[in-house]
């Protein structure tokens, strides 16, 4: 969110800026350039952190030292060969736009995060995963060539056999080694529709078995019930491609991307009985067999009609827990964070999980093995912030790794213990990054 108006070109203006958690907000610095040769505009030495959307839960974008680049500036399809499906675009464009672009020309980027706001460049610094990971990997595996501003250096165009290196580190590397300025993309051919199974799970354990046994599905995620007594029941939406049916009607309209956040309500409604609310709707929507046709875009942007769940966090706003556990740990993982919930009962207004079936690289969430997502509402309440730590040390004690670009709570001596070789991946991202040039409060708060 901002308070002034944007500043564009050479001028640096003052902004208030907030994660999406709302966990962190600064009167920062930014700069708006539209123009490549603005991006040395700034002294060569001046920190600064590039910006998209500003839709990543945490502040990985600003930071009180920085300027903040708003690359949105930068948003053109600069070429598309529609027979082999490539396409390279300005990091600045949003995946809301460039899906819209290519669907009805035949194609689609199949990793895809939930907001349709967020931008290329912010997709490949953050390396996210779309709506099955285990089948279509990280955003890295889309990425054929980009371009990288680099202070000093300028413009320099890196592909995983030219710099490969640090072509690599830029992948997940949180705009630490330049600013990304385009990207060329490897594209797929989308499914007409998806045809969307829901199967009931009892547990945790049980949805991880749903999970692993519809591994190629095109979408594949679990809803479950945070609350004690229903803990880990839920469902796994299996989404499936149908090129026979006629797709639902969806609008790709550019007005169909909502605002991504609307003003926080004076008071948080996911209370207890709020929670226990809006579960037990959402057990009576979900929880029935059956099989629904559901729009490609409609699957791929589940956010886009989320604004009122996230604004009923009220000005508190929320933190993101979001760990992946290997395949081996996570049965009994699932167990003690059972126990745990039962012991400390802490007010989960969301639990999702997803399979994972990649190789851990750098900083990024990837692995083998089953991510749990959980929102806590009124995290800095003290039984909240408790809950938070305790939930970590389990993770860690099941060898779990984090979500670095979702979870606030995190902080470096987590990080630490979660990656045994952190001070080596620390150290591959610093060479590119000596100076400390690009930094952000993410990057402050980790010791990045």
């Amino acid at each position: 969110m901002a308070t002034s108006a944007e500043p564009r070109g050479l001028a640096v203006g003052e902004m208030r800026l907030a994660s999406f958690d709302r966990q962190f907000a600064q009167q920062v610095r930014v700069q708006r350039p539209d123009r490549y040769r603005l991006l040395d505009a700034l002294p060569a030495d001046m920190p600064r952190i590039a910006r998209g959307a500003g839709v990543s839960y945490v502040a990985a974008s600003f930071g009180n030292e920085a300027v903040s680049l708003d690359m949105r500036g930068f948003q053109r399809l600069l070429a598309f060969d529609i027979r082999t499906g490539l396409l390279c675009v300005e990091a600045g464009a949003s995946i809301g736009d460039v899906q819209r672009f290519l669907l009805p020309r035949g194609w689609y980027l199949p990793i895809a995060p939930g907001h349709p706001r967020a931008t290329i460049g912010g997709c490949i610094a953050a390396d996210v995963h779309g709506k099955n990971p285990a089948r279509d990997g990280t955003f890295r595996a889309l990425v054929e060539e980009l371009q990288l501003h680099v202070p000093g250096r300028g413009l320099l165009s890196l592909d995983p056999h030219h710099d490969a290196d640090l072509f690599a580190a830029t992948c997940g590397g949180l705009g630490l080694t330049g600013t990304i300025t385009r990207a060329t993309l490897r594209l797929a051919r989308p499914p007409r529709a998806i045809a969307l199974r829901r199967v009931a799970v009892a547990n945790l354990a049980d949805g991880a078995r749903v999970l692993r046994e519809a591994a190629n599905a095109h979408v594949l995620y679990g809803w479950h019930d945070g609350q004690a007594a229903r803990f880990g029941s839920g469902v796994i939406n299996v989404g499936l491609a149908d090129d026979e049916a006629e797709p639902p009607r969806f609008d790709l309209s550019p007005a169909r991307d909502l605002p991504a956040t609307l003003a926080p309500l004076p008071l948080t409604v996911w209370n207890a009985r709020g929670i226990a609310l809006a579960n037990r709707w959402l057990r009576r929507r979900w929880c029935q067999p059956g099989m629904t046709a559901l729009a490609l875009p409609a699957a791929l942007f589940p956010l886009n009609d989320a604004r009122w769940y996230f604004a009923g966090y009220g000005k508190a706003g929320l933190v993101e827990l979001q760990w992946l556990i290997p395949h081996p740990r996570f049965e009994a993982f699932a167990a003690a964070l059972a126990e745990c919930v039962a012991r400390t009962r802490p007010r989960i207004a969301l639990l999702s999980s997803k399979l994972f079936d990649g190789r851990a690289q750098g900083l990024a969430f990837d692995g083998k093995g089953i991510a749990l997502a959980l929102h806590l509402a009124a995290p800095a309440a003290p039984a909240q912030h408790a809950f938070c730590e305790q939930f970590a040390q389990l993770a860690l004690a099941h060898e779990g790794r984090p979500n670095l670009i979702k979870d606030s709570s995190l902080d470096a001596s987590t990080l630490r213990a979660a990656l045994p070789d952190f001070e080596v991946r620390r150290l591959a991202l610093a060479r590119y990054n000596a100076d400390g040039r690009c930094r952000s409060e993410l990057t402050r708060r980790l010791a990045l």
